[in-house]
């Protein structure tokens, strides 16, 4: 309901440290519940990007074609054929039946110890075994290959550069052309 232009002259001064506006409205919920919490006992859950599950209900599963999920499916169809993305990041992904069952683990923890402190919990593998982005796009791309998806528009090959130039040429080589034919 804000003016544009004041949402741009606002945002930077309410954002001061955070990086964008989903880490800093993150920040706000925890801190409002830890604020009103009350004598409640409380567990906060951050999982890093949540993607297909592991294990359970079946390896590879997702229930809907948002976030990283829809970027492969896109890329395994054919139809994304670059991204910009930095290859040396961690692209700290938790399977989402790690991240439930974090979730049940915590919440029983929670409601059986009733710790006095209110328990963050981060679900996240970066530190631990990191992954990167470089990394993800061989596995991807060589998973389509092998396994190629149903009605694909064409072949998968899709590359992720940090070079906005580079990107934009493949955006008009292999998005808009091919739209426009």
């Amino acid at each position: 309901w804000l003016d544009e232009s004041i949402i741009q002259d606002i945002t930077p001064k309410l954002l001061g440290d955070w990086p964008n506006t989903y880490t800093y409205t993150k920040a706000l919920s925890e801190y409002l519940i830890q604020q009103e919490k009350g004598n409640l006992n409380i567990a906060i859950i951050r999982p890093s990007i949540v993607g297909a599950s592991w294990h359970e209900p079946f390896p590879g599963w997702i229930d809907s074609f948002n976030g990283t999920s829809g970027i492969f499916v896109a890329a395994g169809k054919g139809i994304l054929r670059t991204c910009i993305a930095n290859n040396e990041a961690v692209a700290d992904m938790i399977p989402v039946d790690v991240a439930i069952n974090l979730t049940l683990a915590a919440g029983w923890y929670t409601a059986v110890h009733r710790p006095k402190n209110l328990m963050v919990y981060n679900c996240t593998t970066g530190g631990i075994n990191p992954f990167f982005w470089g990394e993800m796009e061989q596995c991807v791309m060589s998973t389509f290959k092998r396994n190629p998806l149903e009605q694909a528009f064409r072949t998968p090959n899709a590359h992720l550069t940090s070079n906005y130039l580079i990107n934009q040429y493949w955006i008009t080589v292999s998005h808009k052309a091919p739209a426009i034919l």
